[in-house]
């Protein structure tokens, strides 16, 4: 303090302590302040809470009368639409009837229901669903198909009368609520005569033809329907049956050509084929899944033929003999003809060429022949006996044929002639399209010393024994070009 007086620090220190006193005098000033403005804010946030709670009560008490007006509107809404319900099932021109879900009972029926099923609505109304329509099980597994897709679209079903009558019905199911209880509705397409039109017409037009071309009925069909693809054909023949018939009347002649397609036509069926058309005493079939089926049935054909000889099924027991040909390559298969008039046909160069193949059948004396491309497509080719036939150049194709003979369906002494001389027989052909005739003689005629009825044995000894003598020409191939269809 050295330089300043004793007063003027006095001076100081009064100045300070007022500054103090002034500062704590506005510090009370704002802390009252601040007390008064938490009061008033206080006081406004009671008064909103009180606002709050009283918005809520009112709130609440006309949100319980917003819930039981729309309880009241559902109500009546679904009154009115079950009315409503009732009205359009009863007016639409197909049998409906809804079925509660918990117990099957039937709560509605229309008067198409009652009309079907011939009953009253009152014994409808007191029944079970599936105890009154559906043979066991059927209903639940319907039911099983709705739960699991939402709904069932013309499903095809057997529906049975209270008097036992049978209904064949396509059948659709929705599930709703009806009278506040789960329950389904099922509508009723009635199909029995339907059915049985399909039923008669597919002795005209298989169902497996149907199947083939993805149509579900005959209705369906329209020129020009089609499936292209690899498929085994098969042409079959009654050997000599112009002869035959004209020593028979119209009527026998009915009777045995019926005779015989009744022994032979459900052999196709069973080998996964169908026929596509009858050709007077023939047919014509086609295999679309194997080249297998083709040749199996064209063995059981055989052998049921042999059975039909034997046992007298034909009438006034006439025998016959038939020629099959079996070939696999692409091939159309559908619809021809014209709007009033359509038929199942197939096309192709390879159609034409099985109708050949056929036909050497006659030639060779043989009951069935396929050609290398079946051969070459069998799963099992050592399942049946098969040996080469001949290279066959056929009208109207460049190129020449490998032609097998499958002998399973001969009889007995003949095929195991067969069997014991093929390796032998095998031997002869090799030589001989090797220009070795006087061996392919030799061992061709030890073929037929075991077996003198072998006629392939004998076509190809008669061939070896003309050139031996006379030479083969430089361009001969060992082809057989055949001049006639």
């Amino acid at each position: 303090m050295m330089g300043k007086s004793r007063g003027d620090v006095v001076r100081e220190l009064r100045a300070k302590v007022a500054t103090l006193e002034q500062e704590n005098k506005d510090l009370e000033l704002l802390l009252e302040t601040t007390t008064q403005h938490a009061d008033a804010v206080a006081d406004e946030q009671e008064v909103e809470r009180q606002d709050l709670e009283i918005m809520l009560e009112m709130a609440t008490e006309h949100a319980d009368a917003v819930e039981d007006d729309l309880h009241q509107r559902a109500a009546e809404a679904i009154l009115k639409s079950e009315r409503q319900l009732r009205m359009i099932v009863e007016a639409t021109p197909v049998p409906v009837f809804i079925a509660r879900l918990s117990d099957q009972s039937i709560v509605y029926a229309n008067r198409m229901t009652c009309q079907l099923f011939g009953v009253s609505q009152e014994l409808l109304l007191t029944s079970k669903a599936p105890r009154i329509f559906f043979e066991e099980n059927d209903y639940t597994r319907m039911l099983n198909r709705l739960e699991t897709s939402g709904s069932v679209d013309r499903s095809e079903i057997k529906l049975v009368k209270p008097d036992g009558a049978i209904i064949w019905a396509e059948l659709s199911l929705r599930a709703l609520e009806f009278d506040e209880h789960e329950s389904v509705l099922l509508a009723i397409q009635d199909i029995t005569e339907l059915r049985e039109t399909n039923e008669a017409s597919s002795r005209f037009v298989p169902r497996d033809y149907l199947k083939f071309l993805n149509r579900k009925s005959i209705r369906d069909i329209n020129l020009g329907d089609h499936i292209s693809g690899e498929m085994s054909i098969m042409f079959s023949d009654l050997r000599g049956f112009t002869s035959l018939s004209e020593s028979m009347t119209p009527e026998e002649n009915f009777v045995f050509i019926n005779a015989y397609f009744g022994g032979v036509s459900p052999l196709v069926r069973v080998n996964q084929g169908f026929i596509i058309k009858y050709l007077g005493d023939g047919m014509q079939a086609i295999f679309p899944q194997s080249p297998e089926n083709a040749v199996r049935a064209g063995v059981d054909m055989l052998k049921t033929v042999s059975r039909l000889n034997n046992d007298g099924s034909f009438p006034d027991a006439r025998k016959v003999q038939i020629g099959i040909g079996v070939h696999t390559g692409p091939m159309m298969v559908g619809i021809v003809g014209e709007r009033d008039r359509l038929q199942g046909d197939s096309y192709s160069d390879d159609v034409n060429l099985t109708a050949r193949i056929e036909g050497l059948t006659k030639f060779y004396s043989v009951n069935l022949i396929i050609s290398e491309a079946t051969l070459l497509r069998l799963e099992t080719p050592n399942a049946y006996d098969i040996r080469f036939l001949d290279k066959v150049q056929v009208v109207g194709r460049s190129s020449p044929l490998n032609l097998y003979e499958v002998f399973d369906a001969d009889d007995e002494e003949q095929r195991d002639f067969k069997l014991q001389s093929l390796s032998q027989y095998d031997a002869a052909l090799d030589a001989y399209y090797k220009r070795d005739f006087v061996s392919a003689q030799t061992k061709l005629f030890g073929v037929l010393q075991a077996n003198p009825k072998d006629k392939v044995a004998w076509h190809h000894l008669m061939n070896a024994t003309r050139l031996a003598d006379s030479g083969a020409p430089p361009e001969w191939t060992g082809v057989t070009e055949m001049t006639a269809k």
